[in-house]
């Protein structure tokens, strides 16, 4: 053996006998020794305390703080030595992990990518999945990691396996050795599973949602580490859960605010918000025009008297209908009263104006043959640009015209 072969030797002697986590790195902030307890730590805290160091090769030497670690450095030579005070933190994985999360969720949407991989970085476990409750004894796996590996989604069934445990007892689950603990489960045995941790996470109102685990091919771990980093990941996902839903539900608030509940079309308050929108917009010039239709039903009080309210609601949720398909699908239908519908249009092309009133009086024939009663409406037009375009204005006029349209039909009855 040679002379350095022997140094090298008795440096790693000496490394290997101190009891904090211990590497050395070159001039270039190349790690050229380690100790045991420093290989131990996470794959990913060693990369980015690493990195972090590198930066700190031209400064003095002395303390910094990294992830609520004490890191001491020193300079003997050509080389640079990093202590570790391995005084452990509680808080020191789970402030790493969360990070990690957050940094990867910046890069990309997928929180459970995001969790798995978090976990995978602070633990160095080979295995971790992030997993759904399907039907009862079923999950789906959201993400899954083989060694820092994606893999496609699967489902399977947990009978027999330790996840079934988890699922059962509701609370951070660990199995020290899986071959003993689970003989006949021989998927993991072909995996080579040595070990394993689960925890299950919850959405809103506590309700269970799926479960995180991780094995590795390895006893010698530390589940006090995985409880903690694990426990730090469930609380970000069912925190995310959590604000999703509170989103989701001021979002469906929104929306019923600006739906008419009986015919669920919008509403006259989506109907106002949408004439501001356009005030808006015809001033700065982002339309050429608009037009507006104003509907006003007809003979609605003798329906409601000859078959009932319940056919009264039927031709207004009937017109609804009707007047939703009238135009294209950036158009607009609102009722606006008991009632009265509006129509909103991005142009006021006569071509198309006339195609409108065609589909309105089909419509009206439809209906009246529905429900076998001769209903009908009134409706009258107005382009934006006729009142230069002041809104107030242009439903005045739409409405006034709706009226006269309203009383031409009468005097062709009389």
């Amino acid at each position: 053996m040679s002379t350095n072969q022997l140094n090298q030797t008795a440096l790693l002697s000496l490394l290997n006998q101190i009891s904090d986590a211990t590497a050395m790195l070159d001039q270039q902030g190349n790690l050229v020794f380690s100790n045991a307890v420093f290989d131990k730590l996470p794959e990913q805290f060693k990369h980015s305390m690493l990195e972090h160091s590198k930066q700190r090769l031209t400064t003095l030497p002395g303390f910094f703080d990294f992830l609520g670690y004490k890191i001491k450095m020193t300079r003997e030579h050509d080389y640079t030595s990093l202590i570790v005070d391995m005084s452990y933190s509680h808080r020191t994985l789970s402030v790493f992990t969360l990070k990690h999360m957050t940094d990867l969720l910046k890069k990309s949407d997928d929180i459970y990518y995001a969790a798995a991989k978090a976990i995978q970085d602070s633990l160095g476990w080979k295995w971790v999945a992030i997993t759904r409750f399907r039907e009862k004894g079923r999950l789906e796996v959201l993400s899954y990691l083989d060694n820092y590996l994606k893999v496609d989604n699967f489902e399977y069934d947990i009978v027999g396996t330790p996840c079934q445990a988890v699922v059962d007892t509701n609370r951070f689950t660990m199995f020290e050795d899986v071959t003993k603990a689970f003989p006949n489960y021989q998927a993991l045995q072909d995996l080579g599973v040595k070990t394993y941790a689960g925890l299950v996470f919850r959405g809103p109102n506590g309700k269970p949602i799926g479960h995180i685990m991780a094995m590795h091919d390895s006893s010698d771990v530390n589940f006090a580490h995985a409880e903690e980093v694990i426990d730090i990941a469930t609380m970000a996902l069912s925190s995310h859960f959590q604000l999703r839903s509170a989103t989701d539900q001021l979002e469906e608030v929104k929306i019923l605010a600006d739906k008419d509940p009986l015919t669920g079309i919008a509403n006259r308050s989506a109907y106002e918000k949408t004439l501001e929108k356009i005030n808006s917009a015809y001033k700065k010039r982002v339309y050429d025009d608009w037009s507006i239709a104003i509907i006003d039903l007809d003979h609605l009080k003798p329906l409601n008297d000859s078959l009932g309210h319940k056919a009264g609601d039927q031709f207004i949720r009937l017109m609804a209908v009707e007047l939703s398909q009238l135009g294209r699908q950036t158009d607009s239908a609102f009722r606006i009263g008991g009632d009265e519908f509006a129509l909103l249009f991005s142009q006021n092309a006569t071509p198309f104006i006339e195609s409108i009133l065609a589909r309105f009086n089909n419509a009206i024939s439809r209906i009246s043959k529905l429900l076998n009663f001769p209903v009908g409406a009134s409706i009258g037009f107005a382009a934006l640009s006729e009142t230069q375009g002041d809104t107030n204005q242009w439903v005045q006029l739409a409405d006034h015209r709706m009226y006269q349209d309203k009383r031409n039909k009468k005097q062709v009855v009389s």
